[in-house]
C-alpha cells in the first residue's frame, strides 16, 4: 500500500519503529477512555497491535495505520480497518489520536480517506462502527464521513450506538 496523503496528514503501514510513539497514546486513559479494549498496560500490547497490523495489511490489504503530521512527520495516531469482532461480523473503522491533537480536524481527515481507501481500493461493500453514546466528537467524525446510526445496543458490556456505510452509499454521496 503506498502511503495516503490528505492536506496535513499521511496514513501508512504501522512498522515496529513506531510503537514507542503508538505506545503514548494507547496508554493513556484519556486516549482510551471509549475504548472496548482499554488503555494498554505494557508496551508488549503496543508491539502486537502494530504487528497484528502488519500482517493484517499483508494478508488482507487493509489495516490500522499509523497517522502521521506531516509537518511534524510524527506519528500522532492510528487509524484504518479491522475486524470488528466483539460479536459483530464486520470491517470497522477505528482511529485513536494524541490528546494534544484532538480538536484540530485530525480525527475527520483521517477517517474521511479510510472510508474512501476500502470502497474504491480493495471493493468492500460495507463498513461500520461503535461508538459509545457520551463520545460525542467520535460520533460527529462518523456521521461527517457519512456514517449512518442504526442501533444503540451493548457491546462488550457497554452501551454504543453502532453506525454503518455502505459503499453504494459512498458512491452516492461522491457524484
Amino acid at each position: 500500500m503506498q502511503p495516503i496523503l490528505t492536506q496535513r496528514l499521511m496514513l501508512r503501514p504501522f512498522e515496529l519503529q513506531d510503537e514507542e510513539a503508538a505506545f503514548a497514546f494507547f496508554c493513556d486513559p484519556d486516549v482510551m477512555r471509549y475504548s472496548l479494549n482499554g488503555p494498554h498496560n505494557s508496551r508488549k500490547l503496543t508491539e502486537d497491535f502494530i504487528t497484528t497490523n502488519m500482517n493484517r495489511q499483508g494478508h488482507k490489504g487493509y489495516s490500522i495505520w499509523a497517522v502521521v503530521e506531516r509537518a511534524s512527520n510524527e506519528v500522532i495516531g492510528m487509524c484504518g480497518l479491522a475486524e470488528f469482532g466483539h460479536g459483530l461480523t464486520g470491517i470497522e473503522l477505528a482511529y485513536r489520536l494524541r490528546k494534544e491533537c484532538w480538536s484540530r480536524g485530525y480525527g475527520s481527515e483521517a477517517a474521511m480517506v479510510s472510508v474512501e481507501y476500502p470502497f474504491t481500493e480493495i471493493q468492500l461493500d460495507r463498513l461500520i462502527a461503535a461508538v459509545e453514546p457520551a463520545n460525542v466528537a467520535s460520533v460527529q467524525v462518523l456521521e461527517k464521513c457519512g456514517f449512518e446510526r442504526i442501533t444503540r445496543r451493548p457491546i462488550a458490556g457497554k452501551d454504543a450506538f453502532l453506525f454503518k456505510q455502505t459503499r453504494n452509499d459512498w458512491l452516492t454521496r461522491q457524484f
